[in-house]
């Protein structure tokens, strides 16, 4: 599916804690060997976690920079909320609406997003992009905020498909196609109801879970390549979420290094917001650069799989409002 919309700027936030994996063996119930596992097969080391903030504390700060960044902030006319956790708060208050409001973006309509986990952030992109689209003024913008906490054992460890999350939050500016910035040029998606137990799922169900999931994500970076008009060739990098990627890097035939899993290590999962994390950290690394093609990558407990190709620092198409 072709796409009309720019991500015009990107930010992220971190708590400052870090956690050795071990560190948490004891309150989440993990086994010496189990920690073994998750340290040896799935990559991880370290996590962060701020245990005494709320959610506000955690999706805020990327969001207030970001929102620091535009002119006029009555031009955000749409803010939406992903969280993979389906609850997030009480049940009498809206996430979305308290996010809204202490951005000082009151006259914003707000929802949040949700039951795609962890791959909810790429569809929240398309759906601001749809949302712009329909808007027709090219200086309207839509705010994506994106931000989960660890907050019980239950939605911190999901052992059976090799995740301990962590907690991170980011924030995306998205525009109209014709602004300059990274424009999505397309998305494709793809959900496999059979897996819709998730964490429930028996100890044959995960397996075959992984096995059809390593192949589902190949298939869906590939139809948003060709859905863009390229091929593996013309992509410089892929930007996935944090979780080992070896099986579908082998079905896609590509450079392991292509995939950039630097911090898998140091910040493990990070529900929803990992993605546009190692956007940043890619970013701050000088590994984005302008004219070249990128492919976002993320699948979601359920099971979804979606993938999102851009152009980095596209030129405007014609001239517009910047944000």
């Amino acid at each position: 599916m072709n796409r009309s919309a720019t991500v015009a700027a990107v930010e992220s936030f971190l708590p400052e804690r870090s956690y050795a994996i071990e560190e948490l063996a004891e309150p989440l119930g993990l086994k010496r060997a189990q920690v073994r596992l998750l340290r040896k097969v799935h990559g991880l080391r370290r996590l962060r976690l701020d245990p005494d903030g709320g959610l506000l504390d955690l999706v805020l700060p990327a969001a207030r920079r970001l929102v620091a960044q535009v002119p006029d902030p009555t031009d955000i006319r749409y803010l939406l909320y992903v969280h993979s956790t389906q609850e997030v708060t009480p049940s009498h208050l809206d996430a979305a609406t308290l996010i809204r409001d202490a951005l000082g973006l009151e006259h914003a309509a707000s929802f949040a997003l949700t039951q795609q986990n962890c791959a909810t952030g790429l569809a929240a992109i398309d759906l601001a992009g749809l949302l712009l689209d329909d808007d027709g003024d090219p200086y309207a913008r839509a705010l994506v905020v994106t931000g989960d906490k660890a907050f019980t054992p239950g939605n911190q460890l999901l052992y059976n498909s090799g995740a301990l999350m962590g907690e991170a939050a980011a924030a995306l500016l998205v525009a109209p196609q014709e602004v300059p910035g990274d424009r999505v040029l397309s998305y494709a998606t793809r959900t496999m109801g059979q897996y819709a137990a998730g964490v429930l799922m028996s100890v044959e169900q995960s397996r075959e879970y992984g096995r059809d999931g390593a192949r589902a994500l190949a298939e869906v970076v590939r139809e948003a390549v060709e859905g863009a008009g390229l091929t593996l060739a013309d992509i410089h990098r892929v930007i996935p979420h944090n979780a080992p990627m070896n099986e579908t890097v082998a079905l896609l035939g590509i450079d392991p290094e292509m995939v950039y899993l630097d911090q898998l290590p140091e910040y493990s999962h990070c529900f929803a917001s990992d993605v546009f994390l190692n956007h940043t950290e890619l970013r701050a690394t000088g590994g984005l650069e302008r004219g070249r093609h990128y492919v976002y990558v993320a699948s979601g407990l359920g099971a979804t799989y979606s993938a999102m190709v851009f152009q980095h620092g596209a030129e405007a198409l014609r001239p517009a409002a910047v944000a």
